[in-house]
């Protein structure tokens, strides 16, 4: 406890003096009075008034309220206090009273130029008087960005500026302005204060770090129109499109009071008949598109390609929506209204950033979809649009049979053209009508009961479709076969490497008497099986020409990669060629023994981790705590960061494969539960009973103990010794052999050769066969077999897709090339 205060004295002592001069000055309870306000704010009225030059600095020590101080001081001390952990006070301190007041200044400086300008935002905030303690909070968090992992500083990066970005659009106050500039100070602060600097290199994320990234950045964006909603003083380019999800007409009682004499008019014909139409939908449309983006962010996050689908089109309906409220009505509509008295500059800005800002979401989101490796069944998503559309049929007929049967209850009497050009406007948040005279009204109970709730009852049936489709395990692509082939995994059968059949991305073929089963991915018109085919050997024949049979029924060439070598006589009697792709290491644990020159190594890592308190601890992923699984995904991401390729697939798992209650963990953690390294196992089974597991996942800290990689390792050796496992597989490393093939092993050894040859200098798959040596395990030919050498091409391109899924365009070219 004493070290964590003492880590954190500036921002606890900064938190104090907050609190002080909250309840010296009173205003703790209502905020700053009048003359304080002169004195101690920031703000071109209040540096007029006082010429306070240190008002930028004593304005972010006051909260305009309780819940402001509370929280303000909650951020101090939880969010500087671990900006001071990472960059030490002095850079704190500093970071502090410069993003503050360059936040503050620069700010000014912008808001004195649009008064020169006469620009309206400008004019609006002239007199606004700002108390702001998270400009200084936002402007240290982006410099201490640069002082933390590649992990949580694009995290910080990414999401904090979206959300400042977010609010300032939304909400346009002063206070928005001078903590976005701070963030931006913070940024530039951070690369000169860090040494060494991280640079303004995009660090490379893993696919469950970029989808995470993504859904975030979605909900914040989903969550912006809030901000209109709730924000008492909107001057943000974006408010308006928050208008459109707001209940923003006029009630009926007030109408009338103030259009008593004035009914004639066309702006009182006009609110008289919006009122008409206010009520309980109306307000239920409002925020309905919004909890759509939210849910579909939730989905993103478990990794549904579905949910980046729905959130791409909702956000292109939302861009559509507001190019239409703010490009075309005005422009071409009978009536057009100007709702702000904005100039045509601002008007402009306002419909290029109120377009953009979901288009571009919906266009990061397209181009990371590979990321998002949960694909639903086709099925499934065939029951969701036909569930989807029957809603929307259903409530848009009602509406125009409702409407034609009783007409006489709108206002003027509606005819079927007018019904059909009013009907799109239902389905859409009702703000949007205050851009154009309204046809008609409803004035009838039935006519304003189907006026109102198609709307809100199509947007809830869609909810309700896509809950089950982004959260339901039975969508899940191929669960019920992926359950099947765990059963058969379990009675045996598949290999030391046959729970990789289980990942996400495979597809499942079935023999007809249903005794084995294929794990297969398609790249290209090539079906990559995923290791042998699970089942009892007497069948494995059969079983091989049926599949080779399906794969040519739907124009498939079929390659079965790294089978083991007891399968080649089978494929050599079918006429298909083989060829060793890798060797898989296997050891003994009953007669594992560290004995020998040979072993140096590694009883040295488990004499140095003794001496450092390492300890290695078994456990699962769903057992760790949260503060350990997010450190597995800052080690992770740090490991992913330093590659210039993306991360690996097929048949390398990543963060994903770890969450599998199946898989083990073997951690490396010392003295002060920080987690060193991580390996992950892969269980195979004989009768039920686990009798082997296999080496997946390996990533350590850069800075952790040399050798701990092998010390964890040995222990896990030492633990399967002492529970009586029959087999530990380190896996094999792709690619990778520990003898030259040789210069006659053909057109395809030497392409796997150039393959392995791209791919060493950034994922060293022959340093990790050597270090796998070093256990002295036996090796274990992998085989790729295929029946037709003409494909040979087409097979080396989709296996650098099978473990490259995220290869661009321009990468698939020059390999393509390189392959001529």
């Amino acid at each position: 406890m004493n070290g964590w205060i003492r880590s954190r004295r500036l921002s606890l002592s900064a938190a104090a003096l907050m609190l002080v001069l909250a309840f010296v000055t009173g205003s703790a309870l209502h905020g700053p009075g009048p003359r304080l306000r002169v004195l101690v704010g920031t703000g071109l009225d209040a540096f007029n008034d006082s010429h306070n030059l240190l008002s930028p600095l004593t304005s972010v020590f006051f909260a305009t309220s309780t819940l402001e101080l509370l929280v303000s001081m909650a951020a101090l001390v939880f969010l500087v206090g671990a900006s001071e952990q990472l960059m030490g006070w002095w850079r704190t301190l500093v970071a502090f009273v410069v993003t503050a007041y360059l936040g503050a200044g620069l700010g000014m400086v912008l808001q004195a130029a649009g008064l020169l300008a006469r620009e309206t935002w400008a004019v609006r905030i002239r007199e606004s008087i700002v108390f702001d303690p998270f400009t200084a909070i936002t402007g240290v968090v982006m410099t201490a960005s640069a002082f933390a992992g590649p992990l949580w500083r694009r995290r910080t990066r990414v999401l904090g500026f979206t959300a400042v970005i977010v609010v300032f659009l939304y909400s346009g106050q002063p206070s928005d302005l001078f903590r976005l500039i701070a963030a931006a100070v913070g940024l530039l602060l951070g690369f000169l204060l860090a040494r060494p600097s991280p640079g303004a290199r995009w660090s490379r994320s893993s696919h469950h770090e970029a989808r995470s990234l993504l859904a975030a950045a979605l909900m914040i964006t989903a969550v912006g129109p809030f901000v209109s909603i709730f924000s008492p003083a909107r001057y943000g380019p974006l408010h308006p499109l928050g208008l459109l999800f707001r209940d923003a007409l006029p009630h009926l009682s007030s109408v009338r009071h103030l259009c008593l004499h004035h009914m004639a008019s066309a702006g009182c014909s006009l609110d008289v008949a919006l009122a008409r139409i206010n009520g309980p939908g109306p307000v239920l449309l409002a925020p309905l598109p919004l909890i759509v983006l939210i849910v579909a962010g939730l989905g993103m996050m478990r990794g549904r390609r579905s949910a980046a689908w729905i959130a791409i089109a909702v956000n292109v309906l939302l861009a559509v929506l507001a190019s239409f409220y703010y490009g075309f009505l005005p422009a071409f509509g009978s009536n057009p209204i100007d709702i702000d008295n904005a100039s045509g500059t601002e008007s402009a800005v306002r419909l290029a950033v109120s377009v953009l800002v979901p288009l571009i979401i919906a266009v990061l989101i397209a181009m990371n979809v590979r990321h998002f490796t949960v694909r639903t069944p086709r099925s499934v998503v065939m029951r969701f649009l036909i569930r989807v559309g029957a809603a929307f049929v259903f409530l848009s007929g009602l509406y125009f049979v409702v409407g034609l049967l009783f007409r006489h209850q709108f206002r003027p009497v509606a005819t079927p053209d007018a019904l059909l050009l009013d009907l799109p406007e239902r389905f859409v948040p009702v703000g949007f009508l205050r851009l154009e005279h309204l046809t008609f009204v409803p004035i009838g109970p039935l006519s304003r009961l189907v006026y109102q709730w198609i709307g809100p009852a199509f947007w809830i049936a869609l909810l309700v479709a896509v809950i089950p489709v982004f959260f339901s395990e039975r969508n899940r692509s191929s669960s019920t076969e992926r359950e099947r082939v765990i059963a058969m995994l379990r009675v045996g059968g598949g290999g030391t490497l046959g729970w990789m059949s289980t990942w996400n991305g495979n597809s499942y073929w079935f023999a007809p008497d249903g005794r084995v089963a294929i794990a297969y991915r398609v790249y290209s018109g090539v079906a990559i099986t995923t290791s042998d085919p699970i089942g009892p050997p007497e069948a494995l024949e059969a079983a091989i020409r049926d599949f080779a049979t399906f794969c040519d029924d739907n124009g498939w060439t079929p390659v079965f990669y790294s089978v083991h070598e007891y399968l080649a006589p089978l494929f050599a009697s079918m006429g298909w060629s083989s060829m060793v792709v890798g060797e898989e290491t296997v050891v003994r644990p009953e007669a594992w023994t560290m004995q020998g020159k040979a072993w140096q190594d590694v009883r040295s890592s488990i004499n140095r981790a003794a001496r450092s308190n390492l300890r290695a601890e078994w456990t699962s992923y769903r057992a760790l705590p949260v503060t350990a699984t997010a450190q597995l995904e800052s080690i992770s991401e740090a490991w992913v960061a330093e590659k210039n390729l993306p991360e690996l697939g097929f048949t390398l798992g990543g963060l994903d494969e770890l969450r599998d209650p199946a898989v083990a963990l073997l951690l490396a953690i010392d003295e002060d539960g920080t987690i060193q390294a991580v390996t992950s196992w892969m269980p195979s089974y004989q009768d039920g009973e686990v009798v082997g597991w296999t080496l997946d996942f390996m990533r350590r800290r850069p800075d952790s103990m040399n050798g701990v990689m092998e010390f964890l390792i040995a222990s896990a050796a030492l633990r399967m010794q002492q529970q009586g496992i029959e087999t530990m597989s380190l896996s094999a490393a792709p690619l990778a052999r520990s003898q030259d093939p040789g210069a006659d092993n053909g057109r395809m050894q030497r392409l796997l050769g150039f393959l392995a040859r791209t791919l060493e200098p950034v994922y060293g798959f022959a340093s990790l066969l050597n270090f796998k040596q070093k256990f002295q395990p036996e090796f274990r030919p992998l085989l790729m077999t295929y029946p037709d050498p003409l494909a040979l091409p087409a097979i080396g391109f989709a296996l650098a897709r099978a473990y490259l899924p995220s290869m661009s365009l321009r990468q698939s070219i020059r390999f393509v090339r390189s392959l001529g």
